[in-house]
């Protein structure tokens, strides 16, 4: 179960990752403007629609769960499987 935890979770990240480098950014660090929206990476900033523009925030805020959660499942697996118990 914590392996499956923790695989999902870095799987949410890499989703998210290639899909930013896809976009041109993501949300988190864009910013809508008179109806416009823009992803952002590494100061350059890319229009898309209103639609992408939500995906990516809410993409990006997954990863506030997702990351702990993966983070504290690979702990308890390897104090489950660590060799002596």
């Amino acid at each position: 179960m914590y392996l499956g935890i923790f695989i999902l979770a870095m799987l949410n990240f890499a989703a998210f990752w290639l899909l930013a480098l896809h976009l041109g950014g993501d949300a988190l660090n864009g910013r809508e403007s008179a109806g416009h929206f823009y992803l952002m990476s590494h100061g350059a900033y890319t229009e898309v629609s209103e639609g992408v523009f939500d995906y990516s925030r809410w993409h990006a805020r997954s990863l506030f769960v997702t990351h702990p959660l993966g983070a504290m499942a690979a702990v308890f697996y390897y104090k489950l499987t660590k060799p002596g118990k």
